[in-house]
């Protein structure tokens, strides 16, 4: 089963790595590029709300109903994208595209840390032998080698999207159709086949399952019933809250500037949500969708709001505007632009095979946070002189291998510091958590590159640029910016220099905060004691250190869950 959740993380990141090469190629196509920030803050918004709700009604409907709705929304969006015909619909597709994407994102951690991995592994080995392969110390290298498909993808996905931008783009979306139904077929038969026998054994449990009773009223009360569970009504203000603050943002300057009545009003109509959608978490959700109060252990919030910033500063340099950026000053292929990128990603997939061996030998996490903190801080401030027209490539992948460090020294030892922390029944709401604090993150960045891309531009072409211009033209197509005179051209290099510099700025100052935010997290040492047969209850058993620990240290033992009775 491991092997088949590799094959499907593989799939997700080749489509991710050829989808982002293709994006700023197409964007211009539908001469959009300028707001092409607007795709991803969509998807962003949505997975905010999708995932908590993914991991909800997994746990109540079941790991296979969950996965292959996800599954299906997945390839239907890829449909969609591949018959566009203007950039409103290419949107669209993004939209159905966050319903399948938001699903197999957050499930996949859930089946590798919660209690399916245990069950398939009761499955898959015949109830013979217990393996336990996701504990706490060795979480965080399984982790890691889950997403270590996607160095395979890194330049081949590239390859070939140049490939594909030169025959018909539009193979592009269509290809990943059927990717992923090949690669994610073995693993929806095979939860299928599983949840069937551990029913048919009464290995599987579901808490949340509705009670029987329920069923027999009628289908409004079980809507109802629904709607509580997943807190619709907080989904909903929570959605609309984050469009109508973040999206003016990015098209302020399409809707009349920002003094028109629209953006003006849609950024009111934002603050009104999200007192509406506080209120309600606060005094009416009977399940709120972000639980955190519900945990002794500040280390959550904590742990989140890092991996929040982080995500911030990936989301604003990395994304979108960062590949158009390559492309128009320093005349690159997208292909090329993108082996620029991907120093990042290749850091971040290797280093953290390397940091999961050192945690499990060294039973620490929080010293890791630590120099990913610190490498946030100087990562950023090299990318200030790397992002320049005239700056050396091996600069800028330089600055893409630190920032990747700083990325993967936080994110894998604070998702496993995270879940250690948190009683074992609430591993999949902090994943979810989790998820939803990078997505958050995600809308923000690049609403954030969205906003000094449209806002300051037009002011530093009137400076740069000489002559004669068409501003709108320049900014949504690549190829017509590439085709300027000269003169015209180097204006608008030094313009998108200026700009970048000033997005480098805005990124040292959130990694520094990101640094700040690690200080008050509590470490503890990460010890697993493998429980016999017998064991049906998986207890955590604190210790602390002696009072001579500077770090007061705690040490967390989990022993892992175990039916009563192993059927034979």
């Amino acid at each position: 089963m491991s092997k088949r959740l590799l094959l499907v993380s593989w799939a997700m990141t080749w489509e991710k790595s050829a989808v982002y090469a293709l994006t700023p190629t197409i964007t211009s196509m539908f001469q959009a590029n300028n707001i092409s920030g607007v795709l991803t803050t969509v998807l962003s918004i949505l997975q905010t709300v999708l995932q908590p709700m993914y991991s909800k009604l997994s746990d109540m409907t079941g790991r296979a109903e969950a996965y292959t709705i996800s599954i299906v929304f997945f390839m239907v969006s890829f449909i969609i994208m591949a018959c566009a015909q203007n950039y409103n619909t290419l949107i669209g597709g993004q939209v159905m595209y966050a319903f399948g994407f938001s699903g197999t994102l957050v499930l996949g951690p859930i089946l590798i840390g919660g209690k399916m991995a245990m069950l398939i592994l009761y499955c898959v080995i015949h109830y013979d032998v217990y393996v336990d392969m996701t504990d706490i110390v060795n979480r965080s290298m399984f982790l890691a080698l889950y997403n270590f498909p996607t160095i395979i993808n890194l330049f081949a996905a590239s390859a070939a999207a140049q490939k594909i931008l030169e025959t018909n783009w539009r193979w592009g979306y269509a290809h990943v159709c059927i990717v992923m139904f090949v690669t994610s077929a073995p693993l929806i038969f095979g939860l299928w086949r599983i949840q069937r026998k551990a029913k048919q054994t009464n290995l599987l449990k579901t808490s949340n399952a509705l009670p029987k009773s329920t069923y027999q009223r009628t289908l409004a009360g079980k809507v109802l019933w629904l709607c509580i569970e997943i807190d619709l009504v907080g989904s909903i203000l929570l959605t609309a809250g984050l469009f109508l603050i973040l999206l003016p943002l990015i098209l302020a300057n399409n809707w009349g500037g920002w003094g028109s009545s629209i953006t003006i009003g849609t950024l009111c109509a934002g603050g009104g949500t999200w007192i509406l959608f506080v209120i309600w978490e606060k005094m009416c959700a009977a399940k709120p969708i972000i639980p955190l109060t519900s945990w002794e252990s500040k280390n959550p919030a904590w742990g989140v709001l890092v991996v929040f910033l982080i995500a911030i500063i990936n989301n604003m340099m990395d994304f979108q505007y960062f590949l158009t950026y390559l492309q128009v000053t320093r005349r690159l292929t997208s292909q090329h632009a993108t082996y620029l990128e991907r120093g990042f990603n290749v850091t971040y997939v290797c280093l953290p095979l390397v940091i999961g061996y050192m945690m499990k030998h060294t039973r620490r996490w929080r010293p890791y946070v630590w120099i990913g903190a610190s490498f946030a801080v100087l990562g950023p401030g090299l990318m200030i002189p790397a992002r320049n027209s005239h700056s050396h490539d091996a600069f800028i992948v330089i600055s893409q291998v630190i920032f990747g460090a700083a990325t993967a020294f936080i994110n894998y030892p604070i998702l496993v510091g995270i879940q250690a922390s948190v009683p074992p029944t609430d591993i999949a709401i902090v994943i979810a958590l989790y998820e939803v604090g990078t997505s958050v993150a995600a809308s923000i960045g690049t609403t954030i590159a969205g906003s000094v891309w449209n806002s300051i531009l037009p002011g530093l072409f009137k400076k740069h640029v000489p002559g004669n211009y068409q501003y709108a033209k320049i900014v949504q197509s690549i190829s017509y910016a590439l085709a300027l005179p000269e003169e015209q051209y180097q204006g608008v290099v030094v313009a998108y220099d200026v700009a970048m510099r000033l997005l480098g700025i805005i990124a040292v100052c959130i990694g520094a905060l990101s640094f700040l935010a690690s200080i008050p997290l509590k470490g503890f040492l990460l010890v697993n004691e493998k429980g016999h047969e017998s064991s049906s209850q998986e207890d955590v058993n604190v210790k602390t250190l002696g009072e001579e620990s500077v770090d007061e240290e705690i040490v967390i033992s989990h022993t892992s869950e175990m039916p009563d009775k192993i059927p034979s």
